[in-house]
């Protein structure tokens, strides 16, 4: 697989969760300098409107080509302002859905305008939080209408749908990559499609590998996030220091289906350093990576497709500890 890494541009500044605030703020300036110290880092994850206020279009693209960089991705926030709080695609003040569709419609330029053509968008404050507080059909409808005309704007520029199962709501209006794959058929439109967050997926009980395999075979899989967790919260560790198997299956299934995008990493580093962390998620593809080439990925494939699991672990695990059926209780 052609590797082309990105990382978030947010989490080279100042972080915050419920509790406590971690680092110092930085400027866009700051953030693209400590990209350049990040292993294997060629991209950027810009987030609109906070990481381009203040900014033409050229002095964009001078301050990327200065620090020799891209853009992966152009994210659009649609949760954190106080407008949003009620909802901003699926808001039930029709101006706010048309700021909503309006701040999609904006990133769609940047990304335009910095050679990315390639926004994503996760509609953490779509949703709700108790039984009994919204018409589901009429914020489906809403939510159709208002993605399907900011993918029309631009058809150049690819919109890609990122969902996860809760935070800030308690239910998001788009929690699985099922919801997210009918949403783009209904949308119906060729630039529509998914980003595939590894987290999101692991934490709800899927299997990222699948979800890519299904998203892929809907010609939907325009992005891939790369992080790590316990299964029972979006923890965004690094990818493969806790489910090391998944991590392994979601590379070796990548290559599988051709994806040639960027894998952009979706990490918190609050208690670490973030050039340190970074670094060691790019590493994390590396060691992946290697790992499936020294084992030999058709001959991967092919146990696969004997479907005889026993003999699948235990040959990997063999070449990884040096021995060949010497395991011994």
């Amino acid at each position: 697989m052609n590797i082309r890494y990105s990382v978030i541009l947010g989490f080279l500044g100042q972080l915050n969760d419920r509790f406590s605030s971690y680092h110092s703020p930085r400027t866009l300036p700051e953030k693209l300098a400590l990209v350049g110290q990040i292993d294997g880092a060629t991209g950027i994850e810009a987030v609109y409107p906070p990481d381009f206020k203040g900014f033409s279009y050229s002095e964009y693209r001078d301050l990327l080509a200065k620090h020799n960089l891209s853009v992966s991705s152009v994210n659009v926030n649609l949760k954190g302002e106080a407008r949003f709080h009620r909802g901003a695609l699926t808001s039930p003040d029709p101006g706010i859905r048309a700021e909503a569709v309006q701040y999609l419609k904006a990133g769609m330029d940047w990304a335009a305008e910095v050679g990315a053509n390639l926004v994503t968008v996760c509609p953490l404050a779509d949703g709700h939080d108790y039984p009994f507080e919204i018409d589901y059909g009429q914020a489906w409808k809403w939510m159709v209408d208002c993605l399907g005309e900011a993918a029309q704007y631009r058809p150049d520029v690819r919109l890609s749908i990122e969902y996860k199962q809760s935070e800030p709501r308690a239910r998001v209006i788009v929690p699985n990559a099922g919801v997210v794959l009918y949403l783009c058929e209904q949308i119906g439109l060729d630039n529509v499609g998914l980003t595939l967050d590894t987290g999101h997926a692991l934490y709800i009980t899927e299997t990222p590998a699948q979800m890519i395999s299904l998203a892929a075979q809907a010609g939907r899989l325009f992005l891939v996030h790369i992080n790590d967790n316990y299964r029972n919260w979006d923890w965004d560790l690094i990818p493969g220091t806790v489910n090391f198997w998944d991590w392994l299956e979601t590379l070796l299934v990548l290559d599988e289906v051709g994806y040639d995008g960027w894998l952009v990493s979706d990490v918190f580093p609050s208690r670490t350093d973030p050039v340190e962390t970074l670094s060691a998620s790019y590493r994390a593809i590396l060691y992946a990576e290697k790992l499936l080439d020294n084992f030999g990925r058709d001959r991967l494939r092919q146990m696969v497709r004997q479907r005889d699991v026993i003999r699948v672990f235990d040959a990997l695990q063999e070449m990884m500890v040096g021995t060949a059926g010497q395991a011994s209780a």
